[in-house]
């Protein structure tokens, strides 16, 4: 009975589309799924054999597999799929698939960036790859876990299919390539928290502990761009009763303790005594620069770091400083930074070192955030005192482009790179109140209108976005043509709790 109510609930959505949304769904029920629609002679933009998730509408499982515009496999709501990244490796190295057998048990399947697979096995894991190490943490959360986690964790040579022998206490397990994992111990679950946990880094091949770490736990750090190769280390120290993070570099086996944060491609900051944080090339320990506070940006002459007090200033190459209008109103994207000051001067920097000043009339009294600096373009967002007026300004070198007020877009977010530079998914409510968008360019005009679901993930090229119009959903060119498309429906099934069309 429930399987002919979906199929009334179908058609029903499906008439009044009819009546309704004539402009917007397609004149007849679309196909599964659809190839690329490019002129003859035209490449498809996606055809770059990268791995991409579309994610599914309707649940929390499902989605659909592409390599480049391939289909390569479509879940169903009860499966999941989960892209698998490398340490340090910009594009994905392989899948992981979760799926009920047919006697319902879950089995967790992963395959590498080709498509093979490369293991299999009963029960729900998260998977991790670095190189032909295969690292697997019992459980579905794709998170980590933290002190206190199940234990049972496996490690896997792909190649030779050894598996290396684990300490049985051990609750997670981070591959970190150069022939290291990093473990957390659950060595006393009585104690919980970081009391019973502890942090082995292991070197594989002669099954040597390098470090151990009391009262700790590891996690993947995560870079300016993406997942990076070393592992973070979170600890606490009793005697004075504060958390701190150090970083283990598995390349060159150093670790920072007191780790604050990445400041740029392959640079850290860390505090490697009280009242001084050092800026630094990963894997090296000679201080490019030193401060008084936190660093969150640096490059050769131009850094952003907190002082003594805790105040965010700009420091540049003639030994000014000057303070920032808010610690997070700044953006850096390509070699482009801008940096929004406490005078409400915005402050905009090349890829070739070159230096603008932009007046913006912005006081204290609104509320800001610099959104993206694409292209050399600057996006702010600006609210009132109560957060409800909101309107987006977007500034170049020459000054202000685009003032969204009375435009009756919500919001202006950066979405991709056109020919002429950067465009943004600008949000608006339709007539029925529901949320569309349109593309549009930096000086607002409008490329595409009325889409839904309007994103810029996936790791797209330029030029390509992700969306719905009607009653069709995937990714879409600049001129509105499917790169690839699929359904809304196509993964309505009985075991569907819920649906969002």
């Amino acid at each position: 009975m429930q399987k002919n109510h979906k199929v009334l609930a179908v058609l029903a959505c499906l008439a009044l589309a009819a009546g309704t949304m004539a402009g917007c769904a397609p004149s007849a029920p679309p196909a599964d799924s659809a190839p690329a629609r490019t002129e003859e002679g035209t490449a498809n933009p996606l055809n770059d054999g990268r791995l991409r998730y579309l994610y599914d509408l309707n649940s929390s499982g499902g989605g659909t597999l592409l390599r480049g515009s391939e289909l390569l496999y479509r879940a169903s709501p009860s499966e999941s799929i989960t892209l698998l990244y490398a340490p340090g490796q910009a594009e994905p190295a392989g899948w992981q698939l979760g799926r009920n057998d047919a006697n319902g048990q879950r089995v967790t399947e992963v395959y590498d960036e080709a498509g093979q697979l490369i293991w299999s096995g009963s029960g729900a894991w998260r998977a991790a790859l670095a190189g032909e190490t295969l690292a697997l943490e019992p459980g579905s959360a794709a998170v980590d876990v933290g002190p206190s986690g199940v234990t049972g964790c496996r490690l896997i040579d792909t190649a030779s299919g050894t598996e290396y022998a684990l300490p049985a206490e051990t609750s997670g397990c981070i591959p970190t390539g150069a022939g290291q994992a990093v473990l957390t111990l659950n060595t006393d679950p009585a104690a919980g928290g970081l009391e019973g946990s502890s942090v082995v880094v292991l070197d594989l091949a002669s099954g040597a502990e390098l470090y151990r770490i009391d009262r700790a736990y590891a996690y993947r750090a995560y870079g300016l761009d993406g997942p990076s190769r070393c592992a973070g280390i979170q600890r606490y120290d009793p005697a004075t009763e504060t958390w701190y993070t150090d970083l283990y570099d598995p390349d060159t086996r150093t670790m920072y303790s007191r780790f604050e944060t990445f400041c740029g491609e392959n640079l850290i900051c860390y505090q490697p005594e009280p009242g001084r944080y050092d800026v630094c090339a990963l894997g090296e320990t000679e201080p490019l620069a030193s401060y008084d506070g936190p660093c969150s940006y640096w490059r050769e002459g131009l850094a952003l770091a907190r002082d003594a007090e805790g105040g965010a200033h700009l420091y540049r190459a003639d030994g000014t400083e000057q303070p920032l209008f808010d610690f997070l109103t700044y953006s850096v994207d390509g070699g482009y930074a801008a940096f929004l000051l406490q005078d409400g001067s915005l402050l905009l920097y090349g890829p070739d070192g070159s230096e603008t000043a932009i007046e913006t009339g912005l006081t204290s009294q609104d509320r800001v955030s610099v959104m993206g600096a694409q292209g050399g373009r600057v996006l702010l967002s600006v609210s009132d005192a109560d957060y409800t007026v909101t309107r987006s300004l977007i500034y170049d070198a020459s000054g202000l482009l685009y003032d969204s007020d009375g435009s009756g877009y919500d919001r202006l977010m950066y979405l991709t790179m056109g020919p002429e530079g950067p465009l943004y998914n600008a949000t608006r409510q339709g007539a029925g109140g529901g949320w569309l968008s349109d593309v549009v360019d930096s000086r607002g005009n409008a490329l595409l209108t009325g889409l839904a679901d309007v994103s810029w993930g996936d790791d797209l090229p330029d030029g390509v976005i992700a969306a719905r119009r009607g009653f069709e959903r995937g990714y879409m060119d600049l001129e509105g043509n499917w790169l690839y498309s699929e359904s809304v429906f196509t993964s309505l099934a009985d075991e569907d709790g819920s649906y969002d069309w």
